[in-house]
Order: C-alpha cells, then sequence, then structure tokens
C-alpha cells in the first residue's frame, strides 16, 4: 500500500480524531442527562468531572470527585443509549490505572493557559492513537442554539505536562445554525483541509459542515470529509 501524502493523512486523523472525540463527548452527555433526572445525584456537589474509556464497543464514564475517586459510573452503548442506569460508587471509589491517567490528562486540559471564549469549559481525553501519551480536547461548552468553533483546543499530552497544542480558531467565532437549517458554513484559514473540530461539531449538531479553506472547500458528512466539487 502506498504511503499516504500529508493531506490526506490530515484528512484521516480529522476524521478519525473527531468522531472519538464525538463518541466520548456524546457518551458524557447521556451520563449527564442521565443524572439530572435523579434528584440525589443532580444535587451531589461532589461532582468535579468525567472521564471516559473506550470499553467492548461502548464507552465507560466514570464521574469523579476532587479527591479524584469515582462516585459514579455507566457504560453507554454505541448508539449513545446506556446499557444500564447510572451507579453510584460505594466509597472509596479507587481508580485504575487508565482512569488516573484520564484524569490526570483532563486536570492538564482544565489548568491549560490559553486564551478562551467564556467561563465553562470542558475537557475530554484520550489515549493517542499517534503517540503513547493522550490526546485531550479543551472545548467551550454550547450555548442553546450555538455552536462554539472559537476557543478550542487540542492538547498532546505525554509524562507530566502538555507537549504540543493547537487552537482553531484566531477568534471566538460561534455559529447559529436554525434548527432547519440543512448545513452549517465556516470559512477557516488555519489548515488546509478541515480538522478534527470541524468533524466533532457537525456530527454533533446532526448537519453537514460546509467548510472553505484557501485553496477549496469540503463537505463533512456523517462524520467523512469530501472535497466540494464545482459544476
Amino acid at each position: 500500500m502506498a504511503d499516504r501524502g500529508p493531506q490526506e493523512s490530515a484528512l484521516v486523523a480529522a476524521e478519525e480524531n473527531g468522531r472519538t472525540l464525538y463518541l466520548h463527548a456524546r457518551a458524557i452527555a447521556s451520563v449527564k442527562a442521565e443524572m439530572q433526572r435523579d434528584r440525589a445525584m443532580r444535587r451531589d456537589r461532589r461532582v468535579a468531572g468525567e472521564i471516559t474509556e473506550a470499553r467492548d464497543g461502548g464507552i465507560a464514564v466514570t464521574v469523579v470527585d476532587r479527591t479524584p475517586s469515582a462516585i459514579y459510573r455507566a457504560v453507554v452503548s454505541p448508539d449513545g443509549t446506556l446499557q444500564a442506569p447510572v451507579e453510584a460508587v460505594a466509597a472509596p471509589g479507587e481508580l485504575s490505572a487508565y482512569e488516573s491517567a484520564a484524569v490526570r490528562a483532563r486536570s492538564m486540559a482544565m489548568a491549560f493557559d490559553a486564551p478562551r471564549c467564556g467561563k465553562d469549559y470542558d475537557a475530554i481525553a484520550f489515549p493517542s492513537s499517534a503517540s503513547d501519551g493522550w490526546m485531550a480536547y479543551l472545548l467551550p461548552r454550547p450555548a442553546r442554539g450555538s455552536v462554539p468553533i472559537g476557543g478550542s483546543y487540542r492538547l498532546e499530552i505525554e509524562g507530566e505536562g502538555v507537549v504540543a497544542s493547537r487552537p482553531y480558531t484566531r477568534s471566538c467565532i460561534a455559529l447559529a445554525p436554525s434548527p432547519n437549517s440543512v448545513g452549517m458554513m465556516i470559512t477557516h484559514l488555519l489548515d488546509p483541509v478541515p480538522t478534527d473540530v470541524h468533524v466533532f461539531w457537525s456530527l454533533w449538531e446532526g448537519k453537514p459542515f460546509f467548510v472553505g479553506v484557501e485553496n477549496g472547500a469540503w463537505r463533512i458528512a456523517d462524520g467523512r470529509i469530501a472535497p466540494l466539487k464545482g459544476e
């Protein structure tokens, strides 16, 4: 098999990382929504964040406190539904080696010093497919009807620190697509092709995303990136 060129490699990485980010973010959202329906869980002030782990085709979500210890656990199926109700963990909820590493990566992302777009952020971390370290995404928490493209970062974490980072915009741009719109559109000049964050938001919103770059335009749909060919 011939080696991929730089552009093809970038597209493959964007699709893979964007979809992985989406699956982990959707799993967290499913668990948080379920916890909101439970009065005790909704009022639990111990909650400090969530970590995730790909497991048997699904995503295991562990809710942690500031110790950090596990306080709730759940597994989300590939379709985004919970396999069983969210389970409260009897104290102390010891973390596995993987979970401890995930907490460290998430904490590094949340503490990362970079210009932010708003006060509310989430961080999602998972093992990097390109190294022995972790990849973490620092994402603005979206308000209703908003798609906050600006203010997102990807961090590469190895050992006890962030070894590389990148932003995806130079401003706090946020899209506001109509619920009835057939897609979203943005101009992106930091890369020659769309990125993992564009793939993520296309999947999250369930809409095609049209991304204009310096030398062309692309369409993202169902997690796949394809060139937009003119007539």
